[in-house]
């Protein structure tokens, strides 16, 4: 038990640096981040395939001009949604506000009432959001979970893409059992 308690308290101690950090991020260098990651997201996913991404919270890398490009080039894109606790994904169609609802967390989700409820094996990858990244595919996520247990309903071929600015890559990770590795990090 108390690994597991200095586990947790490592986590949530980095949590804390890499959100400062990333509020000191200025709004220019932010901008030419979030261009060089699109640039990178839609010229390695150029093939039309099923894509789970996120849409971006402020301190986030950016990506809605890639699910855009996308949507554009009919790619299935499904977005996630957290209902009773449980991570399900829905089809979207467009970023518009009437296909996404605002969460109690402040995240805006699709709507239900107007998005396609899809399996994750349908899913061929997966954008992941996180607060940090390790060189090796670590990630450090908000700390609720729900990409993690999310991830372990997946099927094994499903392509993890770590995204995130490069200020968000640190050299090592305390890792629990739970924890997902991703198979690549796009980063600028």
């Amino acid at each position: 038990m108390i690994f597991f308690n200095q586990i947790s308290k490592r986590k949530q101690k980095l949590r804390l640096n890499l959100k400062d950090k990333l509020s000191r991020m200025r709004e220019s260098d932010i901008a030419v981040s979030n261009s060089i990651i699109n640039d990178k997201l839609i010229n390695s996913l150029n093939k039309r395939i099923s894509i789970l991404c996120y849409y971006p919270l402020l301190s986030e890398p950016d990506i809605k001009p890639s699910i855009e490009q996308w949507l554009e080039k009919n790619y299935i894109i499904s977005l996630p949604r957290i209902e009773d606790g449980n991570f399900h994904c829905y089809k979207i169609n467009n970023l518009s506000k009437d296909n996404l609802i605002k969460s109690s967390f402040g995240v805006w989700e699709p709507n239900p009432n107007s998005c396609e409820l899809i399996s994750s094996d349908s899913i061929d990858t997966i954008l992941v959001p996180g607060l940090g990244f390790t060189q090796n595919g670590e990630r450090l996520g908000r700390g609720g979970g729900y990409y993690d247990k999310f991830l372990a309903t997946c099927k094994s071929r499903t392509k993890l893409i770590g995204i995130c600015f490069k200020e968000q890559i640190i050299h090592n990770l305390p890792r629990e059992k739970h924890d997902h590795l991703v198979t690549n990090i796009v980063t600028a």
